[in-house]
């Protein structure tokens, strides 16, 4: 809860609208679906977390730690919504960093980025799209313990597909580094002046290897 965002919800405004709200029952505002929401199955419409504005976050603990590969983001069809613009836009993947092994694969990494640009300026050569710094540490996120982005991508409701599959930054899917929670960091949407959610989906590598069940010949014990 403490890396999610508020979930949005619409208070009748002036006198009237208190008022209407006392006819018809209602405790004088609405409020949406839960962040849980984002992480369920069901993607009809209106079945989404909304938060206001067009910023927002949604924290999750993965079921257990993996090594992160895609990312997929759910919509509802535009051939049943009727207004696209609450759809998220651009959007980053961040994953908290955690583990002696993992910290210290993250310090080498970002030791190494930096000589490598150092010696770019050095020989005064432009430095590669790969080596330029890093995004700006997110205000919303903590710095202890550190995150780090795991992806970035633009989701576009002009797609012929409404499910839409990002891969990781292929540099930080090379590190090797295990992540047990990420952030889903919601930067635009399509122009709503709140952004609804519908499902988040982060797929990945186990760490270590799963048990093989049982073979269909054997009796499992009693």
């Amino acid at each position: 809860p403490s890396l999610t965002s508020l979930t949005a919800e619409v208070r009748p405004s002036g006198f009237l609208g208190q008022l209407g709200s006392l006819f018809t029952g209602g405790s004088g505002y609405a409020v949406g679906r839960p962040p849980v929401t984002a992480l369920h199955h069901e993607i009809h419409t209106g079945h989404c977390w909304p938060f206001p504005g067009s910023q927002g976050q949604l924290g999750v603990a993965l079921a257990a730690p993996v090594y992160i590969t895609d990312v997929t983001i759910d919509h509802a069809p535009k051939e049943v919504v009727l207004d696209m613009r609450s759809a998220p836009r651009q959007m980053e993947l961040w994953g908290l960093v955690e583990g002696q092994d993992n910290l210290a694969k993250l310090r080498e990494w970002k030791l190494k980025r930096a000589a490598a640009r150092e010696e770019a300026e050095e020989r005064g050569e432009p430095i590669p799209p790969s080596l330029a710094d890093e995004e700006p540490y997110p205000r919303t996120l903590p710095k202890h313990p550190e995150y780090v982005r795991v992806a970035n991508f633009t989701y576009d409701i002009h797609a012929p597909e409404h499910i839409q599959t990002f891969p990781v930054r292929e540099e930080i899917r090379d590190l090797g580094i295990d992540f047990g929670v990420v952030v889903l960091l919601v930067k635009s949407n399509w122009g709503k002046e709140f952004t609804c959610l519908y499902r988040l989906r982060v797929h990945g590598e186990p760490v270590g290897q799963v048990p093989l069940p049982y073979p269909e010949d054997e009796e499992t014990p009693a």
